[in-house]
């Protein structure tokens, strides 16, 4: 199997041949279906979830409407997908999706990061209830932060939508939707604990426990959901001793060893004897470890028949601890605190027979406090307090030509506060760029004095949504939106999503738009200072936005509700993109400096298909599978860790006659394209860990050879040909890739239903322990086991009728 992987994985034209055994499949599959479908007349959707027929969704046009009938694709996640995967929060969910990745965060960001249709999460835009979330780190939302008590569905739109949304929706939209109560009186709670190898997680078990209580009347409906949760983090790192290191014993021993766990005696035999240049490991951890709380209510009032009003707020606290290495000496202790709210109001008026009005208020408040001690030395020490806050006002009014024709105007107000130790105080946007304490720099006030930026933004946009033909069905979703940024300027953003059913089974839709995102706060005013390296980072406030010219286009193909197949083809354009460039001109203290600036251009592209498969009453198959080329229009190199192939397959057993069910979710990665330092035209090979001393000996000699190579090269050839990685012209790095970690991820899921409403359940995550620390250092092999409970006052009613409640 490792060596088909590897062949597909080498030529685009072979992704055709994933392609031709799906519709070889086909057939069998749909004989299959068929037979059960004429055996019985369960109304389930294709994979085993829940029934198209009968789901709700509001992202792709802000208006509530049937699934069935989107003109734009959207994707849903339902709560009983969110169970079956065993999903903790947010980042268990999104990676079985086609077309999405989530990874573990990357250098400056936290948690776990998404990327939809190789773009990155930055570029993707996260919202709860239609609320924007605050809290970014690199640019990146952290998946974690969102429970999965919280979740009742999850809606995805790929492509553009800042036609709807404005800033960030360049690859897409991702919108939590929350829990509401839909008995009289309901109740659940959730309790379990998980732990995997000593090696990795220490003699150490992580707790969750959730509970959540609902009551719904004629008039009212409100749940409330609290949930704490403790883990002691795990750690991936060769040192030499096991388990996560959260506290000062083990580096600060006199027993502690220089040596990592796996390496040889012969290695450490060598390295002692004949004196081989080696540097020891630091003590690390990989996964923080972390205590949280989370609480939330969401309310909708009806009050009267054509009023309905809704109310809801979050709150989570997190504490994190873990400890970071710094070669080759400094070992450094680090802690987050984080509190993260969310308050929203929501008012949907039907105030005349075909006009509706919309208006929306939220508050989002994100602070974080970061401290940095290293150990032995206060030196580097660090406390840096973030506060960023978001106010928003959004209105919408709806006139209704015909049930199959709406058009809306929406006006909606942002505003963005930020307060931070990484943005520039006023003295460093303006020239000479420097403050009193740079001149007169001590480790006590480099990064302490915060600056603080703010942002409003206003937008404007019109909606068109018409089905203008019933046979053949055609509908058409046009709109534009007008965007303006007080610290950029104004843009014009539009797009058209157009479905049509070729058949009564077989729908086309496609849709094109252009997204964009403003330059962050990060981007307009970073500031950092290395004095001890000899540099500084700086933002730029002549930045441009990031465009994108997003096209999709798909077939589904659901012949009958046991059997669905899909195809989409995107295409993404991604101009400005800002990076960092070195600025010719030093500071004022003699520091170089390197500058975000709008150089790169990119393109995401490819392919997502998916077949789901009711086989039996009680067993249901899906599988897809995802093609990504994506290319830095500058370097003409891949986009650093998007592979071009990933696998996705899942198998959901629920047998209702025993209540028990088991489910298995299957993500196959292909090789990712990953950099490396040219010498000076190829990269040096990768040596394992006990050969690091030579590793940075060949290292230090390519930098030698590369100076004698290029030193009569004018600078500003070498800068050029540097700029556009042309390693024949220019003394100054360039880079080529790897192709490295395909790997998998298997997590499996049993559970058995109990009298009074009970069940236990038990799961392994990453059954494969998949791993790598340089490129991939997610949670290894996982256990966890553990029971829960709903209890309600009457069984579950099946609502029929769009609700009036138009949050968005």
């Amino acid at each position: 199997m490792e060596k088909i992987v590897i062949h597909i994985s080498k030529s685009f034209k072979n992704t055709f041949i994933i392609l031709n055994i799906f519709l070889f499949f086909t057939p069998i599959a749909l004989l299959i279906s068929q037979e059960k479908g004429n055996k019985n007349g369960e109304e389930t959707n294709g994979n085993g979830y829940d029934s198209k027929e009968k789901a709700i969704t509001v992202t792709g046009t802000r208006r509530q409407g049937w699934l069935k009938d989107s003109t734009i694709t959207t994707e849903v996640i339902s709560r009983k997908d969110i169970d079956a995967m065993g999903a903790r929060d947010l980042s268990d969910t999104l990676g079985n999706v086609p077309g999405i990745e989530v990874r573990p965060a990357q250098a400056g960001e936290r948690g776990e990061t998404v990327r939809l249709q190789g773009l990155a999460s930055q570029n993707v835009l996260i919202l709860v209830d239609g609320q924007r979330t605050t809290g970014r780190f690199g640019g990146a939302i952290d998946l974690t932060r969102f429970k999965a008590e919280d979740i009742e569905r999850i809606e995805i739109v790929k492509g553009a939508s800042s036609a709807l949304y404005g800033s960030d929706a360049i690859a897409g939209v991702i919108n939590v939707i929350t829990k509401e109560a839909k008995d009289p009186l309901q109740a659940e709670f959730r309790t379990f604990a998980g732990t995997g190898r000593q090696l990795y997680f220490g003699p150490n078990i992580e707790f969750r426990n959730y509970g959540s209580i609902g009551k719904k009347t004629e008039k009212v409906s409100t749940q409330f959901t609290a949930g704490w949760h403790r883990g002691e983090g795990y750690d991936l790192t060769p040192d030499a001793t096991l388990g996560p290191r959260n506290g000062k014993e083990s580096s600060l021993s006199t027993t502690y060893s220089p040596f990592p766990t796996n390496m040889s005696s012969a290695a450490k035999y060598l390295i002692t004897s004949r004196g081989i240049n080696y540097n020891p490991p630091l003590e690390s951890t990989s996964g923080s470890a972390f205590e949280d709380l989370n609480v939330s209510n969401k309310t909708i009032l009806k009050a009267t028949e054509t009023l309905t009003l809704g109310f809801q707020f979050y709150y989570r606290y997190l504490n994190q601890n873990a400890v970071d290495a710094s070669p080759p000496k400094a070992v450094f202790d680090r802690k987050n605190k984080t509190h993260d709210f969310m308050g929203a109001f929501n008012a949907d008026w039907l105030f005349a027979k075909d006009w509706n009005l919309n208006v929306n208020a939220n508050y989002a408040r994100f602070q974080d406090l970061f401290i940095y001690d290293q150990r032995k030395s206060d030196e580097l020490d660090k406390k840096e307090r973030t506060d960023n806050a978001v106010t928003e006002l959004r209105t919408r009014l709806d006139r209704k030509f015909s049930d199959h024709h709406v058009l809306s105007l929406g006006a909606e107000t942002l505003f963005d506060q930020i307060s931070s130790p990484r943005i520039s105080p006023n003295c460093r946007r303006d020239f000479p760029y420097v403050c009193p304490e740079d001149i007169n720099q001590t480790s006590s006030n480099i990064q302490l004095v915060n600056g603080y930026a703010a942002r409003q933004r206003t937008a404007y946009y019109i909606q068109d949504e018409w089905r203008i033909s019933d046979k053949p069905r055609i509908q058409i979703v046009p709109g534009i939106r007008y965007d303006h940024d007080s610290l950029y300027g104004g843009e014009l953003l539009p797009k058209l999503a157009i479905r049509y059913d070729l058949t009564s089974t077989i729908r086309i839709r496609t849709a094109s738009g252009l997204g964009y995102r403003a330059p962050s706060f990060q981007d307009l005013y970073f500031n950092f200072l290395n004095p001890g390296v000899g540099y500084r980072v700086t933002g730029n406030q002549n930045l441009k936005p990031e465009l994108s010219r997003s096209y999709n286009f798909g077939a589904e193909w659901e012949p009958n509700r046991y059997f669905s197949l899909s195809i989409n083809l995107f295409h993404n354009n991604v101009d400005n993109l800002i990076g960092y460039r070195t600025n010719p001109n030093r500071d004022p203290s003699g520091l170089l400096i390197f500058q975000t600036s709008n150089f790169q251009r990119a393109i995401t592209q490819g392919v997502e298909t998916s077949i789901n498969v009711k086989v039996h009453q009680s067993v249901a198959v899906g599988t897809g599978y995802t093609y990504t080329d994506s290319k830095d229009l500058l370097t003409n190199l891949p986009l650093e860790g998007r592979g071009f192939h990933r696998w996705n397959v899942n198998l959901r057993i629920d047998h209702a006659s025993t209540g028990s069910g088991l489910a298995i979710f299957t993500i196959v990665f292909g090789k990712q394209p990953f950099y490396c330092q040219k010498n000076p035209f190829w990269c040096d090979p990768q040596l394992p860990a006990d050969l690091s001393g030579l590793q940075n000996q060949m290292f230090q000699d390519s930098q030698i050879l590369i100076q004698n190579l290029f030193d009569g090269v004018p600078n500003a050839l070498s800068d050029h040909c540097a700029e556009r990685n042309l390693s024949y012209c220019t003394k100054d790095p360039t880079y080529g890739i790897r192709m490295v970690n395909p790997h998998t991820n298997l997590n499996l899921r049993i559970y058995q239903k109990l009298p009074e409403g009970f069940q236990i359940f038990a799961g392994v995550d990453n059954i494969l322990e998949a791993y790598d620390l340089q490129y991939n250092p997610q949670r290894p092999r996982f256990y966890y086991f553990g029971i829960d409970g709903k209890f309600s006052a009457s069984p579950p009613k099946q609502n029929d009728v769009i609700p009036n409640s138009n949050s968005s």
